[in-house]
């Protein structure tokens, strides 16, 4: 017997999943934008955009499963701030 997904699952996978077919299309547009040259020019706006998007897929997944990124943990860290009176 197959079970069914439960439905919850499947619509955090397949928003989640949205954000890298979005990013997939992109990639393909410049590579056609290049006209079939071997070096294909990116913008570096866009390539900041790319990462920003992988980062926040990666984040929404690592929270999902329960897993804390090490640089994460770095930012969450902030020193207390001591008066001296």
């Amino acid at each position: 017997m197959e079970t069914k997904p439960e439905p919850a699952v499947t619509k955090f996978v397949g928003r989640h999943l949205s954000q890298i077919k979005i990013l997939s299309r992109l990639l393909e547009h410049e590579l056609d934008a290049a006209k079939g040259g071997r070096e294909v020019t990116i913008d570096r706006h866009l390539v900041e955009n790319v990462l920003d998007t992988l980062d926040i897929f990666v984040d929404d997944c690592e929270s999902a499963a329960g897993i804390q990124r090490a640089d994460r943990q770095k930012v969450e860290q902030k020193p207390a701030v001591a008066r001296l009176n």
